[in-house]
């Protein structure tokens, strides 16, 4: 047979002249897979490094935006579009929203738009895993078009349209985050018995010593760790850590 030249491979570069025509992309995948992926992949001062594999896997991330909003509008039609009564996971969503707007909002002002384009990735993996209802998950993803129209302006005008966005996305403010959705209430300790890290809890902020102290002591892992010894000692530093002494 014939012997194989094996060619050095090199990163696109307009430099070195050997750039994807874009219209080839935009035929084969479309316009906002081709913006999408060319954010994703380097920050603005690199080259990119084009691989079709990267451009598919841009394609299908939008795809399952997709499906999720489409999924999401034929739950809000049977629904009613209302959120349950004191649903926490959609107060978590709404509070996954605000730091989502913060960190792209920063991202984009720093021209970070890689950086922007991961922290989306992100927004939409929580969207997928939270059990709020419809109602909250149409607010989520109305935001999260606004965080990708400048980017992907089609899909996210779509997106806007069928979960109720008055208007054109493309004409709405950019979305501001709620100050009081950016605190967090609550607080994760960890819990240690006899130095020695076991567990951990998440707890409301201004939740009383003894609650802490009874909710470190009932935890199973702290149970086997005494070994149903009752603890001389407990320990609570706010907001840091809970440490028992056997």
């Amino acid at each position: 047979g014939e012997p194989v030249e094996v060619i050095p491979s090199q990163k696109m570069s307009k430099s070195k002249k050997n750039v994807v025509d874009p219209a080839d992309i935009i035929r084969e995948f479309g316009a906002d897979t081709a913006r999408w992926f060319i954010l994703s992949d380097s920050p603005p001062e690199r080259d990119v490094e084009w691989t079709a594999a990267g451009a598919e896997a841009a394609h299908r991330h939008l795809a399952r935006v997709w499906r999720m909003a489409d999924e999401v509008r034929a739950a809000l039609a049977e629904s009613g579009g209302m959120d349950a009564a004191d649903d926490p996971a959609a107060a978590e969503l709404d509070r996954a929203a605000a730091r989502a707007i913060a960190d792209v909002t920063e991202n984009v002002e720093g021209f970070a738009f890689n950086k922007a384009v991961a922290r989306l990735y992100e927004f939409t993996n929580t969207v997928h895993r939270s059990k709020a209802g419809p109602a909250a998950k149409a607010r989520a993803l109305r935001t999260m078009a606004q965080l990708m129209a400048p980017m992907t302006p089609h899909i996210a005008e779509e997106i806007w349209s069928i979960l109720g966005g008055e208007g054109l996305v493309v004409a709405t403010p950019w979305p501001e985050a709620d100050p009081a959705l950016l605190v967090e209430d609550t607080v994760t300790l960890p819990i240690q018995v006899n130095g020695k890290r076991r567990a951990e809890i998440s707890v409301p902020k201004d939740l009383p010593k003894d609650e802490i102290e009874r909710l470190a002591i009932e935890h199973e892992a702290v149970q086997r760790a005494l070994g149903g010894a009752t603890p001389r000692k407990v320990i609570v530093v706010p907001g840091r850590i809970v440490n028992v002494v056997a």
